[in-house]
């Protein structure tokens, strides 16, 4: 009791000086919970670029290289504010977990030469397809278009369009087996060109001097190593590319007239004209010099 009686002597008890206190602090996080908290943010991490590297084709290997690229800097990066955290706090075992945690991540593959050369050369065919993206985007119609445009413009009138064949080299007796077939005629590329070759062996001056005229390409070269057979079974038993000659050929040979309609031509070049008339459908082509980049090309023409 105190001396003066006026209550319970509280004076053993330590209370401190609590005037003035701001709110009690947080516990510090220990290194168990730093260490818990860094696997957290890692699995994070990467659950995330799973999630992306699902996003990307199986086939698209330098999209799928990068995405994993990206996934170890970010782990770097990741592991370098961990290291930062535990240095900082001053607490060795958050530190030894943190180091624990980085080395868990698995190293990124070695890359062979070989799949390096692979991932560089679809990287530089993904840009080529969008240079080429960007430029006809900004260039307008392509000459392809405009060319295809200024044909459907001779052909609807007639009520006729353009039918599109395969650019294998065979196109012009593709066309044609096309329309004779449309005709009633059982045909193919195969047959057409054989119809050429046989009627181009059976009337050697109606072609040597427009073939001897040619100076370079697959016909000279064959004219000069086989002459006219050489010729003839270059055009029988290739894909080789055929023409106005082969047009005559076969024009004669099938007792048919041809048209060719062509951008910039008032009306169709007629091949056969002597036929027309005799109660046998005429066969119509189209003729293209900017339909494919690799050259030019027939196609067949039908009824709209």
């Amino acid at each position: 009791m105190s001396d003066d009686g006026d209550g319970p002597d509280l004076s053993c008890f330590n209370f401190g000086d609590d005037s003035g206190d701001e709110e009690a602090a947080p516990a510090e996080e220990t290194a168990a919970q730093m260490a818990k908290r860094h696997r957290q943010e890692e699995q994070a991490l990467r659950t995330e670029a799973k999630a992306k590297v699902r996003g990307i084709a199986k086939g698209d290997r330098a999209g799928r290289a990068a995405a994993d690229a990206e996934l170890e800097a970010a782990l770097a990066q990741l592991a370098a504010r961990h290291a930062a955290e535990a240095g900082g706090g001053g607490d060795e075992a958050a530190a030894a977990a943190l180091a624990q945690l980085a080395v868990s991540a698995p190293a990124a593959p070695k890359l062979s030469k070989a799949e390096k050369r692979r991932q560089k050369q679809e990287q530089e065919e993904r840009e080529r397809a969008q240079r080429i993206a960007d430029e006809k985007a900004g260039a307008g119609p392509s000459q392809r278009d405009v060319e295809l445009e200024q044909i459907s413009a001779q052909l609807a009138p007639l009520g006729l369009a353009v039918a599109e064949v395969a650019a294998d080299g065979h196109c012009l007796y593709r066309s044609l087996a096309h329309r004779l077939q449309a005709a009633g005629e059982a045909a193919d590329f195969a047959d057409c060109r054989r119809a050429a070759a046989d009627y181009i062996r059976a009337h050697p001056s109606d072609f040597l001097p427009y073939l001897q005229a040619e100076e370079d390409g697959p016909a000279a070269r064959a004219l000069a190593s086989g002459g006219l057979e050489g010729y003839c079974a270059l055009v029988e038993g290739s894909s080789e590319w055929g023409g106005q000659l082969e047009i005559t050929a076969i024009a004669h040979a099938k007792k048919r007239c041809i048209a060719v309609y062509s951008a910039g031509a008032p009306k169709p070049l007629l091949t056969g004209e002597e036929y027309e008339g005799d109660g046998r459908p005429r066969l119509d082509l189209s003729y293209h010099r900017h339909y494919y980049a690799l050259g030019a090309h027939y196609n067949a023409v039908v009824g709209s």
